[in-house]
């Protein structure tokens, strides 16, 4: 049953391109499965079950989500070289972001996590899908070291909108893993223009995906993919934005399980491959997606994909958020993260 469990995300991707490739109205379907997800967790309660899954089975589920995101992407294409309408256009670009980079790519991060050399890979070349082939390095690197601390780019401040997060975190994606890169090649005493570059890799790969495009559609279909993987990557942002809002942690001090927020919603589950089973994968990156562990003694909002919609609307979104911000700071706060979140309380303006 664990198994089937995550044929979920499969056929998300699988109705998601079927809806691209029929074109008009249907292109949309990508987009109307979100808030199904959302309504149906409202009704649900978290999913505290242990995965009881072999570590070649859940490779071999990882895998075969590569194949209904490959059938995506060819949908795209094909319909890109129909005569389509602009409502259709909207509706194609809009679902394909959606479901690359809130289903798709935490298939990639799952791969870009993992130690085999082929899984990294796999994962970064389908994040290339996205112009997100770079991010695995400031990833890793950066957001796992500083989580939730005042030197992590990726967690809000408390009071942040997420239209004011995703300007300030999506440049700092790219320019951070650049930085990263170009450093290890100075400490070598090396140039960082170099075939050994991986971030120069990763915009060549992207370079490759809009001349194949541009190639066998159109200029206007290279240009379509691009808007495509700039919405893609708001989107990333805004769900770093929902898995991290307003925590606080001392710089330099231990990452534990109650700096990460956690959306254990059965659903939220299968169709994120556990990221959202968020507290562990901080406290230990390595462990893979069936083994991670949904704790009870954690901050869980709700449904990864309702707090995901809630984002769009600020004021909701900080009332909802402020309930469980404070309950953070009552039960789980240290005494010096309870210092700063008083602080950033009060630069939000939520002292009472």
């Amino acid at each position: 049953m664990d198994y089937l469990r995550y044929l979920l995300p499969s056929s998300f991707l699988f109705i998601t391109g079927v809806g691209v490739l029929m074109g008009g109205i249907a292109a949309w379907l990508g987009m109307l499965l979100f808030p199904i997800v959302a309504f149906i967790e409202y009704f649900l309660k978290d999913d505290f079950s242990v995965r009881k899954m072999s570590d070649a089975g859940a490779v071999i589920m990882l895998y075969f989500q590569l194949i209904p995101w490959a059938f995506l992407w060819y949908a795209l294409w094909v319909f890109l070289g129909t005569d389509y309408s602009w409502l259709a256009w909207v509706g194609a670009v809009l679902s394909t972001a959606l479901i690359t980079a809130a289903v798709g790519l935490p298939i990639a991060h799952e791969l870009f996590h993992r130690i085999e050399g082929i899984s990294r890979f796999t994962g970064n070349l389908f994040a290339v899908t996205l112009m997100a082939g770079d991010v695995e390095l400031e990833h890793r690197m950066g957001h796992h070291i500083e989580t939730s601390s005042i030197l992590d780019i990726d967690t809000p401040f408390r009071g942040e909108s997420s239209y004011a997060f995703i300007p300030r975190l999506l440049p700092y994606f790219h320019i951070a893993s650049w930085k990263m890169e170009k450093k290890r090649f100075v400490s070598k005493g090396k140039s960082h223009w170099s075939l050994g570059n991986r971030i120069l890799w990763a915009w060549v790969a992207y370079a490759i995906l809009l001349t194949f495009f541009a190639s066998t559609v159109s200029l206007s279909a290279a240009l379509t993919v691009l808007v495509i993987s700039l919405v893609g990557q708001c989107i990333i942002c805004l769900f770093s934005y929902v898995q991290h809002y307003g925590l606080i942690r001392v710089p330099n001090t231990p990452i534990e399980k109650r700096h990460a927020l956690n959306h254990i919603r059965p659903l939220s589950r299968v169709l994120t491959f556990e990221i959202v089973t968020h507290s562990q994968h901080h406290t230990n990156p390595t462990v893979p997606y069936h083994q991670l562990t949904p704790y009870e003694d954690v901050i869980r909002p709700g449904s990864a994909y309702g707090y995901f919609l809630m984002t769009l609307i600020p004021p909701l979104w900080h009332k909802k958020m402020r309930v469980h911000l404070q309950e953070w700071d009552e039960k789980y706060a240290s005494e010096d993260e309870l210092v700063l979140a008083k602080e950033a309380n009060a630069k939000a303006g939520w002292v009472a």
